[in-house]
């Protein structure tokens, strides 16, 4: 019954997606008395990143999961309040912090929201042509790979066991297939049968990537390798040289960042404004703090607002 309820909810979210006119108090789910409403979804979701939204909804069990909680919590509100738990200090002091974080993010969104971000297309191409080496793509090479490792065998016998796997290579580059199920003691030959793309990359131990390097022409087999894995046998499957990224491939890239780093830069200034005036500490205030708390002899709170402004420049 649970899981009828909760599929019809994913069919709510996915209109509430796209819904000038969605209705915030319809319910989604119910139990115990208590029901999950889009006003409630809604609110859930402004706790996290605007851009981690979308991707959240598009994972049924994540919604689920996410519609199960709010309903626990809110039925285990309605007891806390039944129980008059609401009226304890502690909670309303943490309600108040709550409150005031939530209205903090979204006076800080509505800062954002009301910023004039300049057009960044110019500044993208000087930082393009300035750095057009960091948009260069390297050259990359695929190649496929047999391994002897020297698991139950000596150093020499794994040796010469590739150097006679490797000249059959040689002879018959074609058959490379058969000979990686014949002689390969990579694992993972049963599912890719020994091909590794983008073996020059970095991700790849320097005898291996190295070794990649250099095959020049397709088919080209290498000499025998020899990694902390044991001896390999390379054979170059495809070569892609370097290229340069023309400057209409990154635009939008760049852009993108330029605005988000305009948009953080204001965001610290829009901040650090809050922080022109010292703070005025109550000396009695500080007492019972460290009383309370326990806490040893604390800095100026001026001081260090000062190096949060420093720090964050």
């Amino acid at each position: 019954m649970m899981a009828k309820k909760i599929y019809v909810a994913i069919l709510a979210l996915a209109g509430f997606a796209g819904g000038a006119c969605a209705d915030d108090n319809v319910e989604i789910v119910k139990q115990g008395g208590a029901s999950v409403t889009l006003a409630d979804v809604e609110g859930f979701l402004q706790q996290m990143p605007a851009d981690r939204r979308v991707g959240y909804l598009e994972n049924p069990t994540r919604v689920q999961q996410m519609l199960i909680g709010i309903l626990r919590d809110k039925q285990l509100a309605q007891q806390a309040v039944a129980m008059k738990l609401d009226q304890d200090p502690q909670v309303q002091a943490e309600i108040a912090v709550l409150r005031d974080q939530a209205l903090s993010r979204r006076r800080v969104s509505a800062f954002e929201a009301s910023l004039q971000v300049p057009s960044m297309e110019l500044a993208a191409k000087e930082q393009y042509l300035a750095h057009k080496a960091d948009y260069a793509i390297s050259e990359t090479a695929d190649v496929q790979h047999l391994l002897i490792s020297e698991k139950g065998r000596s150093d020499s016998e794994a040796r010469a066991l590739a150097e006679k796997a490797r000249a059959e290579a040689v002879a018959n580059p074609a058959g490379f297939d058969q000979l990686v199920q014949k002689y390969s003691d990579d694992p993972s030959k049963v599912n890719n049968l020994g091909q590794i793309r983008d073996a020059t990359s970095d991700k790849f131990v320097k005898e291996f990537s190295a070794a990649a390097k250099k095959l020049t022409t397709v088919g080209e087999i290498s000499p025998v390798v020899k990694t902390q894995f044991g001896y390999h046998v390379l054979k170059l499957m495809r070569k892609t040289p370097a290229r340069q990224q023309d400057f209409a491939a990154v635009k939008d890239q760049l852009m993108a960042k330029l605005r988000a780093n305009y948009v953080d830069e204001q965001r610290k200034a829009f901040l650090a404004k809050l922080d022109e005036t010292t703070p005025s500490v109550n000396p009695q205030g500080m007492e019972a703090l460290q009383q309370h708390y326990k806490l040893g002899d604390q800095p100026s709170i001026g001081d260090a607002v000062k190096a949060a402004q420093s720090g964050s420049k």
